[in-house]
């Protein structure tokens, strides 16, 4: 107890809150541009902090890009960062049908309840997790891997053949690129540049991005009486009743 009154009395100290408030800033910012790793970016301005304040800043802007990829998944469908997939599933339709302010909103009022949610029993019980997963072995791997796969496929709305399909293919490409315990090179073919594998960012900005942006331009067409206006020929909410709260 006296540890986490200590951390949170260097945490409320003016200089350190005032760097982590303008980190989650920067990150928010950051976080809702696509492709954007603000974390890095701002790792240089760090070095001449001290070390509470280093550290206070990096996790603010940790946390508001998680937070912040939230905002071009709800608006425009594409998610700024891995962990707002699942808001672009029911957070664009709604910014499609006139709420867009809703669902940011909502999304960003989820991310602060579930960072608390997460974060306590973290703080109060990292010893206890600690000491379970050094017990983990080929089997308790096994089961969180099945389990993910689960998790995976159960975001499929139609068809949980797909999902299996879509998390299958998920994993072949993953195993491109040289192994992390051993350092063998799979399936490079002799190429060089597929050793280090596919980054997971621009592979995530591209199914979701280019998607959109096709279905997009499918669904528009050029206005006959103005022709140099693009006209939506599918109406407001048709086909897109897929879920009323952002996800989780």
């Amino acid at each position: 107890m006296d540890l986490l009154l200590n951390a949170i009395a260097a945490i409320l100290e003016p200089r350190t809150f005032v760097s982590m408030s303008l980190g989650i800033i920067a990150g928010l910012v950051g976080g809702a541009i696509p492709g954007i790793t603000i974390t890095i970016l701002t790792l240089p301005f760090t070095f001449g902090m001290d070390p509470v304040q280093g550290l206070a800043t990096m996790v603010g802007v940790y946390v508001g890009g998680e937070s912040g990829g939230l905002v071009s998944a709800c608006l425009i469908g594409i998610p700024g960062t891995p962990s707002a997939i699942a808001t672009t599933f029911d957070g664009f339709p709604m910014a499609r049908k006139g709420e867009p302010g809703r669902a940011v909103w909502l999304g960003i009022w989820s991310s602060i309840l579930g960072g608390l949610l997460a974060g306590i029993p973290l703080v109060v019980g990292a010893t206890q997790l600690a000491r379970l997963a050094v017990t983990f072995g080929p089997w308790e791997y096994f089961s969180l891997f099945i389990l993910t796969l689960s998790i995976v496929a159960s975001l499929s709305e139609h068809s949980l053949v797909k999902g299996l399909i879509s998390g299958t293919f998920g994993l072949l490409v993953t195993t491109i690129g040289a192994d992390p315990l051993m350092a063998v090179p799979r399936l490079t073919f002799g190429w060089e540049f597929l050793r280090s594998g596919f980054p997971f960012l621009p592979v995530l900005i591209g199914i979701f991005g280019l998607s959109q942006i096709m279905s997009d331009v499918e669904k528009t067409e050029p206005d006959p009486v103005h022709p140099h206006r693009i006209v939506d020929r599918d109406p407001p909410g048709r086909g897109r009743q897929r879920g009323q709260h952002p996800g989780l």
